[in-house]
């Protein structure tokens, strides 16, 4: 039930604010992805001891039951909930962006990616270094929770906004990528001093759905 909760929480925010239907879906589909590599890679090394021939505690099963903490992967699933969804706003809010202003979905993927993936990946790697001072500590469980943490964020900086969003928007064609939305722009009166004009409103995007006064 948590699980469904979330997706569907996923799906009403982002499917307000972008205004597509497919685009909340495929976010819920790489969160969960990602989750699942996660806490299986957990288990491989917190439970079936897959790391354990490294000689580091913070990398080997703990206990006589060689079991997971139960808090482990309730706090990670949050936070990396809440950082998927951030590395994925920030950048399907460019290739919105880059959509509207005439690019077919390619190619809005590919410019998007120019622009905001460095800054997506130099912002993984600095969660990465701040999460892993958690495996030098010799609580058991802040290893558990800085190994999941780590290993999440490399997966949704490197894997999920590199390949997997770029390989799922390229396999789906670019009227239903963004549908119901039209790659037009629209026009909306506004009064300035007297006089009314005519301006273009881009359709909705994350950022122009918090800023934009209506």
């Amino acid at each position: 039930y948590v699980g469904l909760a979330i997706a569907a929480i996923v799906c009403i925010i982002l499917g307000g604010s972008f205004g597509t239907a497919l685009i909340p879906v495929r976010a819920v589909i790489c969160i969960a992805w990602m989750l699942v590599v996660t806490f299986g890679a957990s288990v491989m090394v917190y439970q079936l001891g897959y790391l354990e021939g490294l000689g580091l505690q913070a990398l080997a099963p703990s206990g006589e039951r060689q079991a997971l903490f139960w808090l482990s992967p309730t706090i990670t699933l949050a936070i990396l909930v809440g950082l998927g969804l951030d590395y994925d706003i920030f950048l399907m809010d460019s290739v919105m962006e880059h959509w509207q202003s005439g690019k077919d979905g390619k190619s809005a993927v590919v410019t998007s990616l120019d622009q905001a993936g460095t800054i997506i990946s130099a912002a993984g790697i600095i969660m990465f270094l701040a999460f892993s001072a958690m495996l030098a500590s010799t609580t058991p469980m802040l290893n558990q929770v800085g190994f999941m943490l780590c290993v999440g964020v490399l997966l949704d900086c490197f894997v999920t906004t590199k390949v997997t969003i770029p390989t799922l928007m390229a396999l789906v064609p670019d009227n239903a990528n963004f549908w119901p939305l039209e790659q037009k722009t629209s026009m909306r009166e506004r009064a300035f001093g007297g006089q009314t004009v005519f301006v273009q409103r881009p359709p909705p995007s994350f950022r122009r759905s918090l800023s934009w006064s209506h």
